[in-house]
């Protein structure tokens, strides 16, 4: 069964920033090896020592621009960001996350998950949007954005994820993951979700979880861009498409697209 909820991201501490979690065990109310946070400050405003747990971590600007400090407190490494941005972070304790001039919107997730082998090989990395892998589908128009997959180069064991869009009249096909936990962060628009053949409207500011084995896809029916976020915790092994014929195959973006 899917589960949904609204998070409240109200939460502030007087310092010129909002934030609170979007996805976790805690939310969901069921076991999931990932904690998401969303971090919304104001002009110049400064986020101190996140935690992160010295797991495998990401940091995605939603929108806006701003600084990143990895492990502040052990002299830590600074990095620039920009809208769509990527910071990788493996095997880091704490950011420290500073708005410029124009508010700055951050996700935040980290890895709850140990690591397959006892540690961590740390692996600090920023990637301008342009650096990413921009795709394409070939099924329908959607837009996809890889933020940690294989073909970002950071050798991520316990996340996967990406940024998507589907324009009107986009949908995916069923299918389901043998082995992973499904997490959706919805940027934007409003569309619908589908588990076992029941539909559940998904709107900005929500998040869902989708099981190991449970078949889903997505119907964007409206007449705006439905985006989100996705995560896999940890990376699929498996996916398995359920109506003969039918899959999703993406392709690379045209340059400059």
């Amino acid at each position: 069964m899917v589960l949904i909820c609204t998070p409240d991201f109200s939460g502030s501490c007087g310092h010129g920033y909002t934030a609170g979690p979007w996805a976790s065990a805690d939310i969901f109310g069921t076991p999931v090896p990932l904690k998401v946070r969303r971090y919304r400050l104001d002009p110049g405003a400064r986020v101190r020592r996140i935690q992160l747990g010295g797991t495998e971590a990401m940091a995605y600007v939603i929108a806006g621009s701003g600084t990143a400090v990895a492990s502040p407190d052990a002299g830590g490494e600074s990095f620039i960001l920009g809208p769509e941005s990527v910071l990788w972070l493996s095997a880091c304790d704490e950011l420290t996350l500073e708005a410029g001039r124009e508010r700055l919107d951050v996700l935040v997730a980290w890895s709850t998950a140990p690591a397959p082998d006892g540690c961590f090989a740390p692996l600090r990395k920023a990637f301008a949007a342009s650096e990413l892998p921009h795709l394409v589908s070939t099924r329908d128009t959607r837009d996809r954005l890889d933020l940690v997959t294989d073909d970002t180069g950071v050798g991520a064991r316990t996340i996967r994820a990406d940024r998507i869009v589907y324009h009107p009249g986009d949908t995916a096909a069923a299918h389901y993951h043998t082995d992973c936990h499904h997490v959706f962060c919805v940027l934007g628009g409003s569309g619908l979700l589908y588990t076992d053949g029941e539909a559940n409207r998904l709107e900005a500011g929500m998040s869902a979880l989708v099981g190991p084995g449970e078949v889903h896809w997505f119907r964007n029916d409206t007449d705006e861009n439905f985006s989100f976020v996705e995560f896999w915790a940890p990376p699929p092994t498996g996916t398995v498409w359920t109506a003969a014929g039918d899959r999703c195959t993406w392709a690379p973006a045209a340059p400059g697209a």
